[in-house]
């Protein structure tokens, strides 16, 4: 399962990403608690956090096509140094006494603008540091080392807030992002072949077409998007649930996150466990059609410790299916198409979740958030069946097909 950890630079990419993502948690707990100390308003919580994403929602495409353009390590590094810049800024202005609303919302998008451009290049560079056969565990390993650092990022800045304060905070998180790219330099990444990219638009063009008539990426975008706009909301929701139908405070709040990310962590190790799965699109769906149902259970669950269960399953496989779905694409997917693939990815994972929060609560406001999210998991449910009944059946045929797509693709760059 962790043989995949044998590759020096993955096993430095891996590490790298852990410690900036301890950091990047750590920031968003004591950022939350800062913004509502400033304000004692709950609203301001949501506009801090749509700034920091929407240039996902809205750049992310654009990020895609850069990475198919220009070195993918020097637009991570890059990046990185930005949000390594931007949480230094305000750890400073917080220290100084000079932070207010209008500063953490501007630092909240260029934030989210870096992040925009590094998630995609750092989604396309992952299968070049490991073995074809390794893609399934490397990606599960990423996610691992994602949900460990929100389990642990939260917790460690609970303990250290009241004596480091909210800049010691962010100071920690652009040491972590300092750290990530020290790690990150010392990569050992395979040059790409010359050539004269196109302009940035066609490229995009010639991206959102060929994901729309791949016949194995279409539908895996697909199911990603109606899980990200009608399920992964339920995350973000989550205050008003444990507030409004569980009457908990903050603190249990945290233990059903928690859950949460203990589920994650853990259908991540089991799928690592696995091995390389023989149709991982179907090992999606399957999650997918049980995630809806899991979902669609929040209206019959009324106890701390059910909804808890409840939140790990959850946890257990949205993990599974994210990582399933990402191997899907990055298994077929065209190099030369990567990193505009993978943006999409990014866009709907990210950008997507955010959205559908906003018309799920809308309707939460109205009948109950219990019933808005069952009422997505029915939704997801049914996607998902149709998806699965349409799987296309692996053969020759089909591969070879999947091959003169990539050669096409391949000539367009040259």
């Amino acid at each position: 399962m962790l043989r995949v950890l044998g590759s020096r630079d993955y096993r430095l990419f891996w590490s790298g990403s852990f410690i900036a993502n301890l950091g990047v948690w750590m920031q968003q707990i004591a950022l939350g608690w800062l913004v509502y100390d400033l304000t004692r308003r709950a609203s301001l919580l949501g506009t801090v956090s749509f700034c920091g994403n929407a240039p996902i929602l809205f750049l992310g495409l654009v990020g895609g096509a850069i990475a198919d353009r220009a070195s993918r390590r020097t637009i991570m590094l890059g990046t990185l140094g930005v949000s390594a810049a931007t949480a230094l800024t305000l750890a400073v202005l917080t220290a100084s006494g000079h932070i207010a609303v209008w500063h953490i919302i501007a630092i909240s998008m260029v934030a989210g603008t870096a992040s925009a451009l590094f998630a995609p290049a750092m989604q396309a560079v992952i299968p070049s540091l490991v073995e074809p056969g390794e893609l399934l565990n490397a990606i599960s390993l990423n996610s691992v080392q994602f949900n460990l650092a929100r389990m642990i990022g939260p917790a460690l800045a609970g303990l250290a807030y009241g004596t480091i304060r909210p800049q010691g905070c962010f100071a920690l998180n652009a040491a972590g992002f300092l750290v990530m790219i020290l790690m990150l330099a010392r990569v050992r990444l395979p040059r790409r072949p010359p050539g004269a990219p196109p302009p940035v638009g066609r490229a995009l063009r010639d991206g959102l077409g060929y994901a729309r008539r791949h016949p194995v990426i279409a539908p895996s975008l697909l199911l990603a998007a109606v899980m990200s706009v009608f399920g992964f909301p339920y995350i973000i929701l989550l205050p008003a649930l444990a507030r409004d139908t569980l009457g908990l405070e903050a603190t249990g709040l945290g233990y059903l996150m928690a859950a949460v990310g203990a589920g994650a962590v853990a259908g991540g190790l089991g799928l690592s466990a696995a091995g390389d799965l023989p149709r991982k699109d179907l090992a999606a769906g399957g999650c997918a059609v049980a995630f809806g149902l899991a979902l669609s259970s929040f209206v019959l669950v009324h106890s701390v410790p059910a909804t808890a269960l409840l939140l790990f399953v959850m946890g257990v496989l949205q993990t599974v299916c994210v990582a399933s779905l990402n191997t899907t694409i990055q298994t077929v997917v065209h190099d030369g198409m990567r990193g505009r693939v993978m943006s999409m990815m990014t866009v709907i994972l990210f950008g997507f979740a955010t959205a559908g929060a906003l018309g799920i609560g809308f309707v939460g406001d109205r009948i109950g958030v219990p019933r808005a999210l069952a009422g997505g998991g029915v939704v997801i449910a049914l996607v998902a069946s149709v998806v699965l009944a349409r799987a296309p059946t692996p053969g020759p045929r089909s591969a070879g097909r999947l091959d003169v797509d990539g050669r096409r693709e391949a000539l367009k760059h040259k």
